[in-house]
């Protein structure tokens, strides 16, 4: 059977115990196989495109050097947007060349250092910066090229919309004109070349519809600006964004349901949806090519950005159960993991799989709960779960993306890292100590 997607490889409940009783508790576990697997599926998928491939990995999805160096291997360009993203693929033996720097702010430090890096692209997102980065690449003398990002055309309706989330101060509007105005100035500069168009299309996505709608709006530009400047794009960068099969992020719909689930003390059961990576690869390509085609434009090169999908399923994180306390409410679980190290994890953001290490053939409706003085500290609502006990090995799922690298020491010292590579493990993160979280204190 032709492998469309890669699969969360997760430890047995003896390999977790294993590691935990050599590395500590709590601990993130991840296999580099998996990263492997997941950078081929998209060379796989999408190197069919006519205008040539190129894979950047979103390095603040999780910034871990040694990590870094598994996707500088493997050909993988760095998708950099701070500082600390820029430390550490240099880290890993990135050089400029093979760094993308994108970014909602980038300061004149940040651009200077990136012209003396020789930064493969940068991509705009204002005028003001543009402005600025024209003014130090002519100080310095050295030409720049550099990308447009476009503001996606959507109105982003959804939880986060509710919230009052908005997601129109990235990059330029083209309806009103700004993208316009923006390419004029940079194809006057004598410093910049303008040689790329970017439209990140949203997260944690499981159909191709939004990248085809940034594909209309990216080929659109193109059109404009070859009729009207003789421009020519090389590089269509299309940002991340692909989901992972083991994630699901949940949905207004999903939110009331399970709301008014625990409101009747039901169980909280949730499938994940499926999707089909090659499916997804292919529209694209598709629907890329042939717009490319009814526009006359000459092909340009593909870019991705992802980070969720290239190392989401590759990491878990292994805790242990410290308590079991039975309410008039709730069967808890407490771990030695809370909201510290998975601030993403919460009732209204992601569905992980959770497997409890159990000899009890009993299942109940639980909720898990870390160690945190702090009562939002509450990581799973009635979901149905083996009876567990003291000490008994918990694993949360599909950790890669954004928990360790958004992990804090609220109370708790973070957890160490390690890297599975093959039959050998070792520490790429030491634990944190309790003098490291005052080590900065004068």
């Amino acid at each position: 059977m032709t492998k469309t997607q890669t699969i969360s490889r997760r430890p047995t409940f003896a390999e977790a115990r294993k590691l935990l009783a050599k590395f500590g508790s709590p601990l993130f576990v991840t296999y580099k196989d998996t990263i492997q697997e997941n950078v081929d599926l998209y060379y796989k998928y999408f190197s069919s495109f006519s205008g040539g491939f190129t894979l950047a990995y979103s390095v603040k999805t999780n910034n871990n050097p040694l990590l870094l160096e598994i996707f500088r291997q493997r050909n993988v360009m760095a998708e950099v947007c701070s500082q600390s993203d820029i430390r550490a693929a240099k880290m890993a033996g990135y050089r400029g060349p093979e760094m993308v720097f994108d970014g909602l702010i980038k300061t004149d430090a940040d651009l200077l250092g990136a012209i003396k890096d020789g930064v493969s692209i940068i991509n705009l997102e204002s005028m003001g910066e543009a402005v600025r980065l024209a003014r130090l690449a002519s100080r310095e003398k050295k030409i720049v090229e550099v990308g447009i990002r476009l503001s996606f055309p959507s109105s982003r309706v959804g939880l986060k919309s509710l919230l009052g989330i908005s997601y129109d101060r990235f990059g330029v509007d083209r309806a009103s004109g700004q993208a316009a105005q923006l390419a004029e100035f940079v194809l006057c500069q004598k410093y910049l070349r303008l040689v790329g168009l970017h439209c990140h299309t949203g997260s944690n996505q499981k159909s191709s519809s939004h990248y085809l709608t940034g594909i209309n709006e990216i080929t659109s530009f193109m059109k404009y600006l070859k009729n009207r400047h003789n421009c020519e794009i090389k590089i269509l960068n299309l940002g991340g964004g692909f989901g992972v099969p083991e994630i699901t992020a949940y949905k207004i719909a999903d939110l009331a349901t399970l709301a008014i689930r625990r409101l009747l003390r039901k169980p909280t059961d949730f499938s994940h949806r499926p999707f089909n990576f090659r499916k997804m690869a292919s529209d694209i390509v598709f629907h890329l090519e042939r717009k490319l085609d009814e526009y006359r434009l000459p092909y340009p090169r593909l870019m991705l950005e992802p980070g969720r999908s290239l190392v989401g399923n590759t990491t878990h994180l292994l805790t242990t159960i410290l308590e079991v306390k039975q309410t008039p409410k709730n069967n808890w679980l407490i771990i030695d993991a809370g909201t510290n190290l998975m601030p993403v994890l919460t009732f209204y953001s992601e569905h992980h799989d959770i497997l409890v290490e159990t000899r009890s053939k009993i299942k109940q409706i639980t909720s898990i709960a870390g160690p945190l003085l702090y009562s939002s500290d509450s990581l799973v609502s009635g979901r149905v779960l083996p009876e567990g006990k003291t000490s008994d090995a918990v694993i949360i799922c599909d950790t890669g993306a954004y928990f360790a690298c958004q992990a804090n020491q609220f109370l708790y010292p973070r957890a160490a890292s390690v890297l599975i590579d093959g039959k050998n493990s070792r520490v790429i993160e030491r634990r944190e100590t309790t003098s490291d979280l005052f080590a900065r204190i004068v």
